[in-house]
């Protein structure tokens, strides 16, 4: 008697990343919930002045916005190291800069032209904005390069409890892309090769090893997101000023995510363990250690739910990319809305505006910028000679089971 032999349960099956991520992934749809997570979080501090959502349960240890943020690095590192290994540097940078620069241009001279001038006018300062020391002119001058130099335009939205901050979420963008310029650096000095791999996996050990040294000063492991590590900042070109109590960690985070690329073929998909790593990232958010221990089991769940989604939910984020858009545009959309006082009405319907808007400004932005810079992705790249492109090939190349998909984390980030 035949019997029909089962297909094994996608779920529950254990292979190693390389085998588990494919092209139908959950990255679209991770990028753009952890987008919207931040959206939520902010509620709170700009629609209503009190703590971002998720810090009093957790004890003062994280908020939602910062957890979204990590998760942004997570994902940026897997598929920005991907993206390293196998891009030449130059194409690399050229790929990163079209996905991230042009919409964050856009956004900045949107801020600064459309929406600070209709806030001037609604808070009746018209006749000083443009005259203003920091006005519309030198906020642009000041921001161009990713580094936040200047937060408000000519003293608006004092009454906000976040006071005068027209887009506070940009600030992650210059440390996401300081990890990009690592990744370069490392690609191009070949510590991404198989048998180098293991510098890069001893440089992340390390770094977790001083966290840990930090963090274990405090009550019950109980670190702020972004614990004081007594060393002094950087300021650099292009991106500004970045601090060691922000720039670290989320290297760290970037760095989960980079060894998740560089041995793929080792680390399993095991949903025994995702259950697990879902356990302790909150039973640690609430209790302690979430920094050295809850986050490292975030980075293993979200890396498990990108491999093992449901396949009627990796078709988000396909065609239409919308978690960039959304990420540069709430924060200001947030402020507007706190002005028109609409947060009257209570969290729900001014987060539900909140989200309905700025998906809306994500699908400007990704229609009007993001999609046609994209176009540009190949530009310089030598056309094959039609006699090799009609040559018959001995065996077709095979295609990468996933890409990057060009997409920032990133960028994204509270």
């Amino acid at each position: 008697m035949n019997r029909k032999k089962r297909k094994p349960n996608r779920l529950l099956a254990a292979p190693p990343l390389a085998e588990a991520l494919g092209r139908e992934n959950g990255f679209g749809l991770l990028r753009l919930t952890l987008a919207l997570a931040v959206i939520f979080a902010h509620a709170m501090p700009l629609g209503f002045g009190s703590a971002d959502l998720g810090f009093t349960e957790s004890r003062g240890q994280t908020n939602v916005g910062a957890i979204a943020v990590n998760g942004f690095f997570v994902l940026s590192g897997l598929l920005i190291t991907r993206s390293g290994v196998r891009l030449s540097t130059g194409r690399f940078l050229w790929n990163r800069a079209i996905r991230i620069l042009p919409a964050f241009w856009v956004c900045l001279l949107l801020t600064a032209l459309v929406i600070a001038p209709l806030v001037a006018h609604r808070q009746g300062r018209l006749d000083v904005f443009w005259s203003d020391p920091q006005g519309p002119w030198q906020y642009i001058r000041a921001n161009w390069g990713l580094g936040v130099g200047q937060w408000g335009i000519s003293g608006l939205l004092n009454h906000n409890p976040h006071a005068g901050a027209f887009n506070g979420s940009v600030w992650s963008l210059a440390y996401e892309v300081f990890c990009y310029f690592a990744v370069a650096a490392l690609a191009a000095i070949g510590l991404f090769r198989r048998s180098t791999r293991w510098t890069v996996a001893l440089m992340v050990a390390g770094l977790y090893a001083f966290m840990f040294s930090i963090a274990i000063d405090f009550d019950l492991m109980r670190a702020p997101q972004y614990p004081p590590t007594g060393l002094p900042g950087w300021q650099l070109p292009f991106l500004g000023g970045l601090g060691m109590e922000m720039l670290l960690p989320l290297i760290l985070m970037f760095g989960f995510g980079a060894l998740a690329e560089l041995y793929k073929d080792r680390l399993r998909m095991n949903a025994v363990a995702a259950a697990l790593a879902l356990v302790v990232f909150l039973v640690t958010a609430r209790y302690g250690g979430f920094t050295m221990i809850g986050l490292p089991a975030f980075a293993y769940l979200l890396i498990w739910l990108a491999a093992r989604m449901p396949r009627p939910l990796t078709k988000v984020g396909t065609k239409v990319d919308l978690s960039y858009g959304v990420y540069i545009y709430a924060f200001p959309i947030q402020q507007c809305l706190t002005l028109l006082a609409l947060n009257r009405h209570g969290y729900a319907v001014y987060t539900g505006l909140s989200v309905l808007l700025s998906l809306v400004a994500a699908l400007f932005s990704w229609y009007l910028v993001e999609k046609p810079a994209l176009r540009l992705k190949d530009i310089g790249k030598k056309k094959s000679r039609p006699a090799e492109a009609e040559a018959p090939a001995a065996a077709p190349a095979a295609a990468p089971a996933y890409d990057d998909r060009d997409a920032p984390l990133a960028d994204s980030r509270s």
